[in-house]
């Protein structure tokens, strides 16, 4: 085997084919001509020796052969992307920089609780968080574009690349206007409720049909919105209710509050998650922090 021509580009232009599924999507999402791509990703076949993706005018897949150079090529990215990210921030003079991404759900004061404790160790390192969907983390993870997520623990969220530790578990209450004083599990089947997209929320949607078919409720979904905040904004607005982890109160608006139900006592657990593959030190402590 000689020298290769693969590069980073290389690298990232093929796993942003397998991820969008396709050349024309993945040339939109980098904002890169469609030929310029295409001509990458056969360089990189070329060089390998073997196809990674099989396509005609009505398929398009990986192949055996891609799919194990796509892990690699994942786990290579996130060691570049840390080490440069780390390199940048050590020229600033900061002791460490840690990116983490937390879930809607994961909003708690146990979260800026583990923070303070790790700033305690650390003063001079900066924890960077970012919101964002369960999946979106997953996949951030694997790539290194995030070093820690605070995601829900569900079944439907697994990814042999990535390790996960339940960190609390709550219960699921119904969020509601302030001036609302309590509510049966009776009086649910009556009202109209806002829900977040399952596009965005699969993994508590699911959760939710379990918990309303133990419970015996149809909810009435009137609305679905994208966003935390536009859901509360339309719970606040009279629209409907909306259910969601009673740890999480304290990141309500002050015109809402969370309500236990009596006689229906759904949870769920909140995990922290990281590449199994590409750790450090400093994310170790991190971990340790939450987890000791």
């Amino acid at each position: 085997m000689g020298p290769t021509r693969i590069g980073i580009r290389h690298l990232r232009y093929t796993i942003a084919v397998a991820d969008a599924g396709g050349f024309r999507a993945a040339a939109e999402e980098l904002n890169i001509a469609q030929p310029a791509i295409s001509k990458t990703i056969q360089d990189t076949e070329t060089d390998l020796g073997f196809a990674i993706f099989r396509r005609s005018a009505t398929v398009f897949e990986v192949t055996a052969a891609g799919r194990v150079f796509l892990e690699d090529a994942r786990l290579t990215l996130a060691t570049f992307e840390r080490t440069i990210r780390a390199s940048r921030q050590n020229a600033r003079g900061a002791r460490g920089h840690i990116i983490v991404g937390y879930s809607a759900l994961a909003s708690s004061s146990q979260i800026s609780a583990g923070l303070d404790r790790f700033h305690q160790s650390y003063p001079g390192c900066q924890v960077e968080m970012h919101v964002m969907s369960t999946d979106t983390m997953m996949r951030n993870l694997k790539s290194g574009e995030i070093d820690i997520g605070f995601l829900l623990a569900h079944d439907s969220v697994q990814d042999p690349a990535v390790a996960q530790e339940p960190i609390w578990s709550t219960r699921i209450g119904v969020v509601v206007p302030r001036d609302v004083e309590a509510l049966s599990l009776e009086a649910l089947r009556e009202r109209s409720f806002v829900m977040g997209l399952r596009e965005n929320w699969r993994s508590f949607r699911a959760l939710l049909d379990t918990a309303f078919a133990q419970g015996g409720l149809d909810p009435l979904v009137v609305d679905e919105a994208w966003d935390v905040q536009v859901i509360f904004q339309r719970v606040a607005e009279g629209r409907g209710l909306t259910f969601y982890p009673i740890s999480a109160a304290d990141s309500l608006p002050a015109a809402l509050k969370i309500l236990p139900v009596p006689g229906w006592s759904p949870g769920l657990t909140i995990a922290m998650a990281w590449s199994k593959v590409v750790d450090t030190k400093l994310l170790q402590d991190f971990r340790a922090t939450f987890l000791g």
